[in-house]
């Protein structure tokens, strides 16, 4: 039986082709890391809040998160304050003059009370502290700094004891 010699043809769309299924597999092989990246920082990211969670103290006489407060004592509704303000020449502006603190419940008397003003981002502007009266009902507080009225957004108020 003679021997056939056989040609290769080798044409431009071979090698082409041949360049297409590296960058194919290449890009595959990138996409899976990108996925397992994602997923692994997406478990990170759910592990730390879920300590972050775990991190909310919790007692017999106050629980708070953000800038709502409810204590042990408060059965019923929630305290709120709201300010008042007056022209004050030093600032040459308004200025916060009194805080007053309303719906306390009678089984919060004599329990720390702490309100805090709060400006943009929520950055502290000043803490009024006091105490609820017997009986509960409503507690007056003045800054002991003037707080231009213009800088608060937002009032937060803690029973604690």
């Amino acid at each position: 039986m003679p021997h056939r010699r056989r040609s290769l043809r080798v044409s431009a769309g071979d090698g082409l082709r041949a360049m297409l299924r590296v960058m194919s597999k290449a890009f595959t092989a990138l996409a899976r890391r990108r996925t397992l990246a994602t997923v692994v920082l997406a478990l990170t990211l759910f592990g730390a809040t879920r300590g972050f969670a775990a991190t909310l103290t919790t007692g017999s006489s106050a629980l708070s998160a953000g800038n709502a407060s409810v204590a042990a004592c408060q059965t019923s509704g929630t305290p709120t304050g709201a300010y008042t303000v007056a022209y004050d020449t030093a600032l040459s502006a308004y200025a916060v003059a009194t805080v007053t603190v309303t719906n306390l419940d009678a089984g919060c008397a004599g329990k720390a009370v702490s309100l805090t003003l709060t400006g943009t981002g929520a950055a502290s502007l000043g803490t009024l502290t006091g105490v609820v009266p017997a009986g509960g009902g409503s507690l007056a507080l003045t800054p002991a700094a003037n707080v231009a009225a213009a800088s608060v957004t937002g009032v937060s108020v803690a029973i604690a004891g």
